[in-house]
């Protein structure tokens, strides 16, 4: 049974994945988030793991980097994020994510001493070079994925519904440019890991065919019965961008999807 991080951008997949592992024995962290509506069964995340990777993430803030940014009608944006808010910071791809903080190689230092881990945060597309370093060797990393209309879709919703994100402004166009920015971070991250990893679209969550290959990776038969069809309710809006579909092409062809 090896261990996991599973990354993704939120709302793509990563609560599936995140409940299959916590069905099948794996250890996702004390406290966990409680259900609501938006993830009526879990999202399998807990504030020590956020934490970290918010404090890695915290001096990247595009308003901390840049002395102009864009501004909107609410207090908080991907440019300016609160507290909780940095799975939708937008981060250019040209900066590199760097930790000098010794408190949160600390905190690393405890999660990892966990056995039959599998933390989950969509925060890792960002901070994986950070947790790398730290790692246990046969770490595998979970890359999940969904296409991004309907992701899109999702993130619209989830900050509207959810209080933590009521002076947070998000609006299609962002969220879309949100998307591919943290998938760039991934695939950057990816490319220098010396870590196992593996790309799986939401899809392949739900109709099973990736289990057993995921499965065969982390050494553990993965039970089925968290899968439910009706977790699949948001509709997909169109994307707009070339590099969009582009990268969700990318992301396919790396998922034999």
């Amino acid at each position: 049974m090896k261990n996991c991080l599973i990354s993704g951008f939120g709302r793509s997949g990563t609560s599936l994945m995140g409940g299959i592992l916590y069905n099948s024995g794996y250890y996702m962290g004390d406290n966990l988030y409680t259900a609501r509506d938006t993830n009526p069964k879990g999202f399998f995340e807990n504030d020590f793991i956020n934490s970290i990777n918010e404090k890695i993430l915290q001096k990247f803030d595009y308003c901390n980097i840049n002395k102009s940014y864009p501004s909107f009608n609410k207090i908080y944006s991907p440019f300016k994020p609160g507290i909780g808010h940095r799975w939708l910071s937008y981060i250019s791809p040209l900066v590199k994510i760097e930790n000098i903080n010794t408190e949160v190689f600390e905190d690393i230092e405890k999660a990892v001493s966990y056995k039959k881990f599998a933390y989950k945060d969509p925060r890792f597309n960002f901070t994986i070079p950070i947790w790398d370093q730290l790692l246990p060797q046969d770490t595998v990393i979970i890359c999940i994925f969904r296409d991004p209309g309907t992701t899109i879709n999702s993130i619209i919703t989830e900050c509207k519904r959810s209080k933590y994100l009521a002076e947070f402004y998000i609006d299609q166009q962002l969220a879309e440019l949100l998307w591919s920015n943290s998938y760039t971070h991934l695939l950057n991250a990816i490319g220098k890991t010396s870590k196992k990893y593996i790309f799986v679209h939401y899809e392949q969550l739900l109709n099973g065919k990736k289990i057993e290959e995921i499965s065969d990776l982390l050494q553990v038969i993965l039970l089925k019965d968290f899968i439910s069809k009706e977790l699949n309710r948001s509709k997909p809006i169109e994307v707009t961008r070339d590099y969009t579909l582009l990268l969700y092409k990318k992301l396919c062809t790396l998922a034999n999807y």
